[in-house]
């Protein structure tokens, strides 16, 4: 569902997630510039193909308010399926429009998972992706009437446990080579050394987002965060410089790059574009403007970096396919979020405009005759129809909403 959940498959995927195989899915994009009279073209059909995205994500919800995952029995609570929907209709409705029915609905199924005097464990009960679905309700509520009272009192507490959950201020738990100040997926917060559940810079973004959000981010937090981003940021001697991994322990599987010794030997893993896509948008969450140099160097690297393509539907099985093409939908999100917060700011990257353009024309050709997407490839879930249909929606909508 999310882009640590490889993790999940080891045990029956096995040797695939483990050995880093060929990365041969695309050569590294060149800085292409974009025909905006074509760009321009594609506009109407990108809206056309949110419009029956979003019609179809609305047609799955049950009569409870809830979104059933129907390819993964893990998913059955309902809770991280619900959350991502949830927040993908609600970014989508545009602000001063009276929220639709399917919106309340899955408001009312998601507070019902809900128990304000223990939320951690309320939602660790229902969710096999509690902090990523906690992250997802607080930007939800930051969107829907944030003023109201329930909804106020509900994002506080939302608030309080993420802030509760930051690996922060806990030296007597660090293990060697640990760093605080990030956030993990799950129930493991406290256990710092954890090898399975790590922070990571994805979790670490969604959080960030959330409480800035709902103008809840403290200082200590905002640069114990900043902290932890800084791990994960590759300095100059390492391949990828500038660009970001998923977590900052080198050889960790979820590192979809892989890793690589410097010519030190010391082993560092290699950056990717929606690892680093989401440290940007971590690093802006957290107040750092666009001069700054640290998303300077980002920026700059990322037409160098390994990206994903989407593999053939119906599956090839003649073609070899990386771990990152398994979260084309997540990617493009990300780096569809970083375009549109360049462009609200008035800053031009053309690689960013070449992926888009790119990704724009890909999600309208390869949408399917009911509204939905789905990537064949399983290791990150998004051959689940519902989590490959909200990624997609979000791309599109980052995609087509004009600059501010």
């Amino acid at each position: 569902m999310f882009p640590h959940c490889v993790h999940h498959w080891i045990p029956i995927l096995g040797i695939v997630l483990l050995l880093p195989g060929r990365l041969i899915a695309q050569d590294p994009l060149t800085e292409i510039p974009v025909d905006q009279e074509r760009f321009q073209s594609r506009q109407q059909q990108g809206r056309q193909a949110i419009f029956k995205g979003r019609r179809w994500l609305e047609q799955q919800q049950s009569d409870d308010g809830s979104w059933q995952s129907k390819t993964y029995a893990s998913l059955e609570s309902r809770v991280a399926t619900s959350a991502l929907a949830m927040s993908t209709l609600v970014e989508l409705t545009s602000t001063g429009v009276e929220q639709k029915e399917t919106i309340n609905r899955g408001l009312v199924f998601l507070k019902s998972k809900i128990n304000q005097e223990e939320i951690w464990k309320s939602v660790e009960a229902e969710s096999n992706y509690p902090l990523y679905s906690i992250c997802l309700m607080l930007a939800t509520l930051n969107q829907l009437q944030p003023e109201a009272t329930v909804n106020r009192e509900l994002r506080d507490s939302l608030s309080r446990e993420l802030l509760r959950r930051q690996r922060i201020l806990q030296a007597d738990r660090l293990s060697e080579g640990d760093v605080a100040g990030g956030w993990g997926p799950g129930s493991d917060s406290f256990q710092q050394g954890s090898a399975a559940n790590p922070a990571n810079v994805s979790v670490t973004y969604f959080a960030l987002a959330a409480l800035t959000g709902a103008q809840k981010l403290p200082l200590k937090n905002r640069f114990a965060a900043l902290d932890y981003l800084q791990h994960c940021q590759f300095p100059t001697e390492a391949t990828g410089a500038g660009g970001f991994v998923f977590t900052f322990i080198p050889d960790h599987p979820l590192n979809k790059a892989g890793s690589k010794p410097n010519q030190t030997g010391k082993l560092y893993g290699v950056p990717y574009l929606s690892a680093s896509c989401d440290g940007i948008s971590a690093l802006l969450a957290c107040d750092v403007t666009f001069a700054d140099r640290r998303i300077q160097t980002a920026l700059t690297i990322l037409p160098q970096l390994s990206h994903s393509r989407l593999a053939e539907f119906p599956f090839n099985t003649k073609r070899s396919y990386q771990k990152l093409d398994a979260l084309y939908f997540y990617e493009a999100a990300a780096t569809a979020r970083v375009w549109k917060q360049m462009r609200e700011k008035g800053v031009e990257n053309q690689f960013l405009n070449s992926r888009c353009h790119e990704v724009l024309q890909t999600l309208i050709e390869k949408q399917q005759a009911d509204g939905h997407w789905e990537n064949p490839l399983p290791w990150m879930m998004e051959d689940d129809p519902l989590i490959a249909t909200a990624f997609a929606l979000q791309t599109l909508h980052h995609c087509l909403t004009p600059a501010e």
